[in-house]
């Protein structure tokens, strides 16, 4: 089963033979997870449908990345200066030959069975520049952070529901189309984060793309990820946001879609920038993440604090701004 898409835009389709086998590389860009790239590899060698091509991009690492990969015989191995992930990615979709193409981070993991489902509905979505499924997280013992399973489906015209929101939260669950990848020029190397959010904003503008319900891979919670500076990848959404408004001239609809985008990710990133500040107690690092909360979404802090009470707020913060939060 996949997610809904629109198919009826002619626009969007490319020309292509259903007949032409799927083939796919696995690129895994590293700098400095030497203890994690064997895990990342291993997974991708353990696969119920062989990868055709894996691909590892050395980003100027200093930690013997280059070292683990060369001690897997069937893995390509590019080394680079340090140029950035996405310079690393692009590199990898330059020298990688197969149709289709599944990036995964050097401390993440493919599930078993990730190609396969790949390779299944790249092929029954051929027009389509990228098919995602679900992931999970994991911490580094490996036991899962929890219970559920990451999937938002499509609703409705997926470039409008990607301008509202990332339905694709782990760029490893998604396989895609490395012409189309070409089309667009790959993945914009002068943004320091949410570079996978810029290419799926940029891909479903030209192209249809599909979703799964099948889980395909693991996100290692480290304590280190990018994704943990709440505050820089909020920064980094909205700055995709205005370079995507400014690049396509929006309708209306799109219009729409954009302002909604923006509230909603301020709401989401002030929501973990507050209980980021809980969790550290009355610290100077709380009252910091605490007020970058607010500037992200004053509305949103107030809600939740209205919702779920003031005790710890209180030792943080100003009796006046409780009293405001409050509203009395």
């Amino acid at each position: 089963m996949s997610g809904k898409t629109n198919f009826g835009r002619d626009a969007r389709v490319l020309n292509f033979r259903a007949c032409e086998p799927v083939t796919i590389s696995v690129v895994i860009p590293t700098y400095n997870h030497s203890k994690y790239l064997a895990e990342a590899i291993s997974s991708i060698l353990s696969q119920t449908r062989p990868a055709d091509e894996i691909i590892v991009i050395d980003d100027g690492s200093t930690d013997g990345s280059a070292i683990v990969a060369t001690q897997f015989p069937n893995v390509q191995l590019i080394r680079q200066e340090n140029q950035g992930t996405s310079a690393a990615r692009n590199a990898g979709l330059q020298r990688c030959t197969s149709s289709h193409i599944v990036f995964l981070d050097a401390d993440d993991r493919l599930l078993p069975k990730a190609l396969e489902w790949g390779a299944i509905y790249a092929a029954q979505h051929f027009d389509c520049s990228f098919v995602y499924g679900a992931h999970r997280d994991f911490v580094n013992d490996g036991r899962g952070c929890d219970n559920s399973n990451h999937y938002c489906p499509i609703y409705g015209d997926p470039h409008l529901a990607l301008m509202r929101r990332n339905l694709i939260r782990m760029q490893g669950s998604a396989i895609f189309r490395r012409d189309c990848l070409l089309e667009i020029g790959g993945y914009d190397t002068t943004l320091e984060v949410a570079e996978d959010y810029d290419l799926y904003l940029r891909l479903s503008r030209k192209r249809n793309i599909a979703c799964h319900p099948h889980l395909v891979a693991e996100y290692r919670r480290h304590g280190q990820n990018t994704s943990e500076d709440h505050n820089k990848m909020l920064r980094g959404v909205l700055k995709v946001l205005d370079r995507h408004e400014a690049r396509i001239r929006p309708s209306d609809s799109e219009r729409a879609a954009l302002k909604e985008g923006r509230v909603i990710w301020r709401d989401h990133y002030a929501w973990m920038l507050l209980e980021a500040s809980y969790l550290r107690g009355a610290s100077r690092q709380s009252i910091c993440q605490f007020v970058q909360a607010l500037q992200a979404s004053p509305w949103k802090v107030a809600r939740e604090l209205r919702r779920y009470g003031y005790r710890r707020l209180s030792s943080l913060t100003p009796p006046s701004l409780v009293h405001w939060i409050k509203g009395e």
